[in-house]
């Protein structure tokens, strides 16, 4: 059979297999080419991530085909051997051990771009594609909520042409900005206009602008309720210019304008290379927007100034559109033989709203029913994303790919394992500029994340500025393992395992950046590198609802794994490892899979 002419593979994070199942018995989907379109072709029920259940290792696993021991990236944040206690490296950028799915197709004359897939940002030639969008985490300006008084306002004279039954009032803000050849300001106003001609003094309309006086045509002309990008152009450091902005949401125009409340989004600026990729992209889907601002969700719902349930949904679409209006941009005019795509927005809906178990503290029946409509949405939005996809795509000549990295598991209480090591004798805090982290002179320090820890031994000749001799490491490690293996919140275990470093090939994770010893929670407590003041409470409510990484053989952490057109064979499998996800696609395209990867039995 010959290859496939492109083979598209998407990662949808977040996307467990076991809510999919859910929502295909209950007819959820409604794109007739989405992930429903699936059920003839290539289907793996359930597709088991790599432990830990982490978005960063498990997409180093399904673009390598190797376990973390050998791609090195054993957590989202871990620490490097060598490094001093306190400094952690994201997993999400340090390099992998081993070739990756661009390496091999590079390697092989083949070409191939990628679009926000973690572990190419561009930034080394490792990491870089024929042609490709780094992940944006960093905005040139954080969310703010803005109040303005009428007293801001104050009365003007409107330019030729424009009319209103009242006076017009305007208002001015600036927005403080950072980031390279970005200006470290932008100023904005605001005319409130009296659209309505009865005689009464009531605004109704904001205009929007970067110009006092109205001349060069308008960024928006809002209502209440109604969302609106603010934006600029910048200098890019590839030469060209760029348009920097965000998504704002007037929440509230009062008549006399005592109180107008806007919600000011992020300002982002797409990134992609090359320079003329990126100007396609910006022109096809304008700037980056932005993921939900699920903290000011948690803002509203504390009774402080933030965002709604829908109007978090209304960015989360916003997110997804804008991710496959890249990728269908990039399908049109790019040639490639592999791209690789990737959307984050299940994963960041359900980490607020996965409301399921009365054991997390905000659980009644009525607040589980609204969040559960919530995370529907975002599975529809996904199920949208693959159908647009499939629809830009010749399936008859081109293959798609569709997986998920893990599923979500519910969570109620919240453990801060430095705290916890801390009452345990093995750890220090100290505070510093206000705020408290592990102290150098801490014998053991834990890195963090969801449903997993790696704790390190600060190990004299290994660590930079190591207090515990050789002749120690064993019984601090013994220390920790019983303090941990001991804790309790209301009778319940914490821990469900704890690995020391002997035993972790086992489980993949003998790798040099994993700790001396690992530690995986049971589902329902969730890991966190937190420390406070000594005595501090170790243990609180979870602040969010929704964790992963736990032990990836949990239900909850199951992943999807679909595919279908050109080459692909029709079958149903129970399970299967998502290490062998590189050498499926390879062998749709037609290439010798990245050099270690697991091979996949046709």
């Amino acid at each position: 059979m010959p290859p496939a002419r492109h083979v598209v593979l998407l990662s949808l994070d977040g996307f467990g297999a076991d809510r999919h199942r859910d929502n295909l018995r209950q007819g959820v989907y409604t794109d007739p080419e989405g992930v429903a379109a699936f059920a003839g072709a290539y289907v793996v029920e359930r597709a088991i991530p790599v432990d830990p259940a982490l978005t960063a290792p498990s997409h180093a696993s399904i673009a390598t085909g190797a376990f973390p021991s050998a791609t090195g990236i054993v957590a989202n944040a871990f620490k490097l051997p060598g490094a001093p206690i306190g400094q952690e490296t994201s997993g999400f950028e340090a390099p992998w051990g081993v070739e990756s799915l661009w390496q091999a197709f590079r390697r092989q004359g083949k070409r191939v771009g990628m679009l926000g897939f973690p572990g190419r940002d561009g930034m080394a030639p490792s990491r870089t594609a024929d042609f490709g969008m780094p992940f944006v985490s960093t905005p040139f300006a954080g969310a703010r909520m803005l109040t303005f008084a009428a007293s801001r306002f104050t009365m003007v004279a409107l330019p030729p042409g424009w009319t209103s039954d009242s006076p017009a009032r305007r208002a001015t803000f600036a927005v403080d900005l950072s980031g390279q050849d970005i200006p470290t300001a932008a100023t904005f106003t605001l005319t409130a206009l009296d659209t309505t001609d009865d005689g009464v003094t009531d605004y109704d309309t904001l205009v929007v602008d970067d110009d006092a006086d109205l001349t060069n045509g308008v960024l928006a002309r809002v209502r209440a309720g109604e969302w609106f990008p603010l934006r600029l152009r910048a200098p890019h450091p590839d030469g060209g210019s760029r348009a920097v902005g965000g998504w704002c949401l007037l929440q509230a125009l009062p008549a006399d304008l005592d109180g107008v409340t806007i919600y000011r989004g992020g300002f982002y600026a797409t990134e992609a290379y090359p320079r003329a990729f990126r100007e396609a992209l910006e022109a096809a889907a304008g700037f980056w927007p932005g993921p939900p601002d699920d903290r000011a969700v948690a803002r509203r719902e504390a009774g402080r100034e933030g965002i709604t349930a829908p109007e978090m949904l209304v960015q989360m679409r916003r997110f997804s559109e804008y991710f496959t209006a890249c990728a269908k941009t990039a399908i049109e005019r790019e040639r490639f033989d592999l791209l690789l795509l990737y959307q984050p927005i299940v994963d960041e809906v359900e980490h607020r709203f996965l409301l399921v178990d009365p054991r997390q503290p905000n659980y009644t029946p009525a607040r589980a029913a609204a969040a559960r409509a919530v995370v529907t949405e975002a599975f529809r939005a996904g199920d949208r994303a693959v159908g647009e996809l499939a629809r830009a795509l010749d399936l008859t000549r081109d293959a798609l790919v569709v997986v998920s990295d893990h599923g979500m598991a519910p969570v109620w209480e919240s453990v801060q394992i430095n705290q916890l090591l801390q009452d345990a004798g093995l750890a220090d805090a100290e505070k510093v500029g206000g705020r408290w982290r592990v102290a150098p002179s801490s014998r053991m320090v834990a890195d963090a994340g969801g449903g997993c820890a790696h704790l390190y031994v600060n190990l004299e000749g290994r660590e930079r500025g190591g207090v515990v001799g050789p002749a120690d490491m064993a019984g601090i490690v013994q220390a920790a393992a019983m303090a941990l293996a001991r804790a309790q919140v209301d009778g319940s275990n914490l821990v469900e395992t704890i690995i020391p470093r002997e035993g972790l090939a086992a489980v993949g994770l003998d790798a040099p950046a994993s700790g001396d010893l690992v530690v995986f929670f049971h589902p329902g407590f969730a890991a966190n590198p937190g420390i406070a003041a000594p005595g501090a409470p170790w243990h609180a409510p979870a602040e969010s609802n929704g964790r992963h990484g736990y032990l990836a053989a949990h239900p909850e952490m199951a992943a999807i794994w679909l595919a279908r057109g050109a080459g692909v064979p029709h079958r149903r499998v129970a399970q299967e490892s998502l290490t062998q996800v590189a050498a499926f696609v390879s062998r749709l395209a037609g290439v010798e899979p990245p050099l270690q990867a697991r091979a996949w039995a046709p």
